[in-house]
């Protein structure tokens, strides 16, 4: 069983290889395993009501509003997005219990 300290531990470590990446100017062709290793997560913390769906959002390369439009596409730094998306769906599995 998944607890909360393991999934963070998988997001710590995606997000510190897309700082890196990020950092580095290196395009990491891994970015779509981060992206649906964080959408299987989120949907784990969901079933177990750690988050809010409405504050983690999925990632969707095909969203518009996260990576523009067709054009904007290639332009929009996919490790920077996964890293701000999990600094977000971090944050919301921190808990005052």
């Amino acid at each position: 069983m998944m607890t909360k300290q393991t999934m963070k531990g998988i997001l710590k470590g995606i997000s510190q290889s897309a700082q890196e990446s990020s950092l580095t100017g290196k395009t990491v062709d891994g970015d779509l395993l981060f992206i649906q290793t964080y959408n299987k997560l989120r949907k784990k913390a969901l079933e177990n009501n750690w988050i809010d769906g409405d504050i983690v959002i999925e990632i969707d390369l095909k969203d518009d509003s996260i990576f523009g439009d067709a054009t904007q596409r290639l332009e929009i730094e996919r490790m920077d997005v996964i890293d701000a998306a999990i600094v977000i769906f971090m944050s919301s599995l921190d808990d005052d219990a």
